[in-house]
């Protein structure tokens, strides 16, 4: 599916998305971008940097400097992400030298390497100072939103002129948020090697996530783009979502409800417990990655929600995800509800009448012979066929048998016909070994005329 487009990375402004979020849930700030004296409400990045500040992504440089065009760095990033997923269990970085403890980004680099989005420079060098290239923050985002590579390995990227400076390591990253239709460059290519400033990634991110939900409780309204949920207890019920439903890091073990939701893209659960992602009455969606790294989780379909996806969905688990090994996706047993439907299937169409009859016939004054086409469609079973006149209940045709698979083409009616229309009822009887297993009814007019046209005739 074509996610909203993303005009992330070169300079274009768009309309801001909000759903009922919580300025003072954890990770949030009650700061707004326009207590910085820096932030232009007329710039491009004016909504998004804002939506940023709100969500409580993205921090000042000081209290007064949001520093919008200045260059992100690895740890701001990191940073980012974090706060944006929820992200609470971090990984042991002591191999990397250069992440000294008493930094205010210690934390958020160990987040980040725990989720595994992010590698060090080297093995022993995280540069958590250093800006960050535009390949290296697609790469990051690709990673968080688990894009499956192999999928995109053959998007063209010829139409970006700078393509053979993307790095190897990068390349699938980059071609798989091109296809995903994340990532259109700017005027000058790509641009891979070049900085990317916070207003920038503050972009990204607002495109890709349109809206968050921080506060537990039930949600009911149609959500336009991407959501994130990053926190537990939550239930969407009755509603559509435009785009992907991200379950944060920051839903931990808690519980996640999902009844009677559509989702048009993909379920991607970083969080969520072994009791559980619940997928009910008739939840669907055509794809569901689970990529949990912090512990197990458990993604449950109820029996309509399996019955609605179970032919269509793409489900994976990634190979992290798969290392707790209670981390599954379970559907409901339906084989025999599949079996009993089947079966159900067959005996109906054993017993329906298939058969051709005309609601029209066209007769000359006089004349007993009529065009009438009777077509018997079944495989094994005899129709046997009577017309009789409404009125009094008489034959107008003697009655007549149609073997499976036969047809007649005219009729010969009992008495010349006399001049107007006579209402009549078709009784169609169908046999099976000799055996009455059905009858039908279909109403029928013969009409008379001194002289039809030629196509009547």
């Amino acid at each position: 599916m074509k996610k909203k487009r993303i005009l992330a990375l070169f300079l274009a402004a768009v309309s801001c998305l909000s759903l009922a979020v919580s300025a003072s849930a954890a990770g949030t700030t009650t700061r707004k971008a326009t207590d910085f004296k820096d932030y232009d409400r007329t710039a491009w990045y004016a909504i998004a940097v804002s939506a940023a500040v709100d969500n409580g992504l993205l921090y000042g440089k000081s209290t007064t400097v949001i520093d919008p065009n200045g260059d992100m760095t690895r740890a701001e990033m990191a940073a980012i992400i974090n706060r944006s997923f929820g992200c609470y269990k971090t990984a042991d970085i002591s191999q990397y030298k250069d992440v000294a403890k008493s930094k205010w980004y210690y934390k958020d680099v160990a987040l980040a390497v725990q989720m595994g989005i992010y590698n060090g420079r080297s093995s022993s060098a995280m540069a958590p100072d250093a800006p960050i290239s535009r390949q290296e923050a697609m790469t990051v985002v690709a990673r968080a939103l688990e894009l499956d590579y192999d999928s995109y390995s053959k998007t063209d990227l010829s139409a970006f002129s700078d393509r053979s400076e993307i790095s190897n390591w990068a390349l699938p990253y980059v071609r798989a948020m091109v296809g995903a239709d994340y990532i259109h460059g700017r005027t000058k290519g790509l641009e891979p090697l070049d900085n990317i400033t916070r207003a920038e990634f503050a972009q990204i991110f607002h495109n890709i996530i349109g809206s968050y939900i921080t506060v537990k409780g039930t949600y009911d309204k149609d959500i336009q783009g991407s959501v994130l949920i990053r926190t537990n207890e939550v239930m969407l019920k009755d509603m559509t979502v435009d785009g992907d439903l991200i379950i944060g890091c920051g839903a931990a073990d808690g519980k996640i409800t999902l009844d009677n939701v559509n989702i048009k893209g993909r379920l991607l659960v970083w969080g969520g417990g072994t009791k559980a992602v619940y997928c009910n009455n008739g939840t669907q969606m055509p794809e569901v990655v689970v990529a949990r790294v912090d512990g197990a989780t458990k993604v449950i379909f109820d029996r309509d929600s399996t019955l609605a996806v179970i032919d269509t969905i793409k489900t994976r688990i990634t190979e992290r995800a798969k290392q707790n090994k209670e981390t599954e996706i379970i559907f409901y047993d339906v084989s025999g509800l599949r079996k009993a439907q089947k079966q159900l299937n067959a005996i109906v169409a054993g017993s329906q009448l298939s058969v051709v009859a005309p609601a029209h016939l066209y007769a000359i004054v006089g004349e007993q012979s009529v065009k009438a086409e009777f077509t018997n469609n079944s495989k094994n079973d005899t129709y046997k066929i009577e017309i009789r006149r409404n009125k009094d209940d008489t034959l107008i045709a003697d009655a007549f048998e149609l073997a499976a698979g036969k047809s007649i083409s005219t009729l010969t009616l009992l008495e010349a016909a006399a001049f107007g229309n006579v209402d009549c009822t078709v009784t169609i009887t169908a046999y099976r070994d000799g055996k009455q297993i059905g009858t039908m009814q279909t109403e029928l007019v013969l009409h008379t005329a001194y002289l039809w046209p030629k196509e009547v005739q």
